[in-house]
């Protein structure tokens, strides 16, 4: 899962090394990340496209690391921060034989387990957690399908159920509910479908924290993807951007600067009609940061159909 959110539980521990400028440069620049609840980069080769009717159960891992954090201007801060992740996240989706709007109707539930290890030298903050984080429940989910198309539409809730604590960095939940929007699709340039190219934004409405007083901005992200299909492989290239699009609020709300990240890396998913499955591996570099951390991801999605 994206580490923003790390940020804004330094607080307690930057309040006890003001004496150190970096470790007070660090506090103040990088909270406006935090709110982010979306694991960008979760979709890639055709993010647009949702299976027909039937039971789903699909398991992402991810790994990340990073230990570049980029200031309001794209700048690295000098502060000693490296960050590293291990997310388990398990999806259970259900598409009934049910239509609305002229749409396959589903829903699904998201389940993540989070290993978080970070360090902030200047901060003097070094903690580790592994916890379940905050699960999202979505049941609206729509998709339509078309000759040369795919779209898709979900309504989704970010329940609060992950482990908080305002004074630990290495927190797994975010203390807040979001409302997500979910809006995509594919299409096929070529009849046969070999071509595909896949977009699907979501847009996060964060409410107020239960234990500070803050709200966080929106956020605005998009996962796409581009692939050929050969046999029984896809392969393309995919990647993500994302922008918080709206100040933070309340009386803890420390900074008025607003988070970008895009990545893009290369993408490989593979059918296994044996099992009514699939396995998706991913690599991604990010790039062009603003008041948030830089790293890599590599994630390992297994899907199976019932």
């Amino acid at each position: 899962m994206r580490l923003c959110s790390v940020f804004s539980k330094v607080k307690a521990h930057t309040a006890k090394a003001l004496m150190a400028l970096a470790a007070a440069v660090f506090f103040l620049s990088a909270t406006a990340s935090f709110a982010q609840d979306y694991a960008i980069g979760s979709e890639g080769i055709k993010a647009g496209t949702v299976p027909g009717p039937g039971f789903y159960y699909l398991m992402y891992n991810q790994i990340y690391s990073s230990d570049t954090l980029k200031d309001e201007n794209g700048d690295e801060i000098d502060n000693g921060f490296d960050v590293h992740s291990i997310a388990n996240v398990h999806r259970f989706v259900w598409m009934t034989d049910k239509k609305f709007l002229g749409a396959d109707y589903g829903m699904n539930i998201i389940i993540p387990l989070v290993n978080v290890d970070i360090d902030i030298d200047a901060a003097d903050i070094s903690e580790t957690s592994f916890n379940v984080g905050d699960i999202i429940l979505e049941p609206v989910t729509l998709a339509w399908h078309g000759n040369r198309y795919d779209l898709a539409l979900g309504l989704a809730l970010f329940v609060p159920t992950g482990y908080y604590d305002e004074d630990d960095a290495s927190s797994t939940g975010k203390d807040h509910y979001t409302f997500m929007l979910t809006t995509g699709g594919t299409y096929y340039p070529d009849a046969a479908k070999k071509w595909s190219l896949s977009i699907l934004t979501r847009y996060e409405k964060h409410f107020e924290n239960r234990d500070k007083d803050i709200t966080y901005g929106d956020d605005f992200s998009f996962d796409w993807g581009i692939a050929r299909k050969m046999g029984l492989f896809d392969v393309g290239v995919s990647g993500y951007a994302h922008w918080q699009i709206s100040d933070d609020d309340g009386d803890d709300a420390l900074s008025d600067v607003k988070d970008h990240i895009m990545g893009i890396g290369p993408e490989v998913d593979i059918d296994i009609p044996a099992i009514k499955g699939q396995v998706r591996f991913k690599y991604y570099k990010e790039f062009d940061a603003e008041e948030t951390n830089e790293g890599d991801a590599f994630w390992i999605t297994l899907v199976k159909a019932f």
